[in-house]
């Protein structure tokens, strides 16, 4: 079986190691370079929203189907936000980000919301709390330069709580502690009320797959032995599947349709319609 040989939609090149490289990212969220998911906001209204969620990825083949996947997706919109991370035009050119103001206004508005503190606890819970530290393990305060006094490691006051991860963030050296998923699943129990989504849509059909002439790619033998008189919608987790959808432009990839609601509006006000980027949250933790 050759790897997935894919290009244009996903951001995929032919190649063994084939991934899907999203944004230029920051430090602060490169530890993760893989998108699995294109995120579509069309209204927001009161508790409600409504988006589509477009497959990108052939090692995400699917619609997370549980509460914490869309408040995964709000927390990811905060932090992006919060750091000037979204901006209209950036990500891949074949998808690139969508947000109606400019990356100083995400920052005003996400600075000015009510659930602001709570996004922060939920964003900890994900990938776990920054401590910041000296280079040989001493806390500092939020300044990055100043040791707390008493003088004291991060390991000996956060002991088993703390994680692997660990970074600069152009302040100073920090540690993380550990990800929290009973606690983020806990939360999402309580602010999602409702999630719905509809089956994968532009899936192409197993005929077409088999009738695609890929100019630069041919089908090499036996390539297409394992579909050969297949019919209907073809499997999205097979490669064949996907080395024709890697040839159709981001509007006539598969997606989802999604409607979610939420326990109180002032979760929703960082988000409006409009909105787009990419993610590589699946709502596990």
């Amino acid at each position: 079986m050759r790897p997935y040989a894919v290009v244009g939609a996903g951001g995929y090149r032919h190649g063994a190691a084939a991934t899907v490289v999203g944004h230029r990212l920051p430090e602060e969220r490169a530890p993760i370079v893989t998108d699995l998911f294109a995120v579509s906001i069309d209204s927001v209204e009161e508790c409600t929203v409504r988006g589509r969620l477009h497959i990108i990825n052939p090692d995400a083949a699917f619609v997370p189907k549980s509460a914490p996947f869309p408040l995964a997706l709000l927390v990811d919109a905060w932090f992006l936000l919060s750091n000037g991370f979204l901006r209209d035009g950036d990500g891949m050119p074949d998808r690139p980000d969508r947000y109606p103001y400019s990356p100083e206004r995400g920052k005003e508005i996400v600075a000015g919301m009510r659930m602001k503190d709570e996004f922060r606890e939920l964003y900890d819970a994900i990938r776990g709390k920054k401590i910041r530290v000296t280079d040989d393990g001493y806390l500092l305060a939020d300044d990055g330069i100043s040791v707390l006094i008493p003088r004291r490691t991060a390991k000996a006051v956060y002991g088993e709580e703390l994680g692997s991860g660990s970074g600069h963030d152009g302040v100073s050296r920090y540690v993380l502690t550990r990800s929290d998923a009973y606690e983020f699943y806990d939360r999402a129990a309580e602010i999602v009320t409702s999630y719905e989504k509809s089956p994968i849509r532009n899936v192409p059909l197993w005929s077409e797959v088999v009738a695609l002439e890929h100019p630069d790619q041919p089908w090499e033998e036996g390539d297409l032995d394992d579909i050969a008189g297949l019919e209907g919608e073809a499997d999205l987790s097979e490669w064949q599947t996907w080395m024709l959808v890697g040839t159709r432009p981001f509007e006539e990839l598969p997606y989802s349709d999604f409607t979610f609601t939420v326990s109180h509006p002032a979760y929703l006000e960082h988000v409006v319609g409009g909105m787009r980027w990419s993610t590589t949250h699946t709502g596990r933790v």
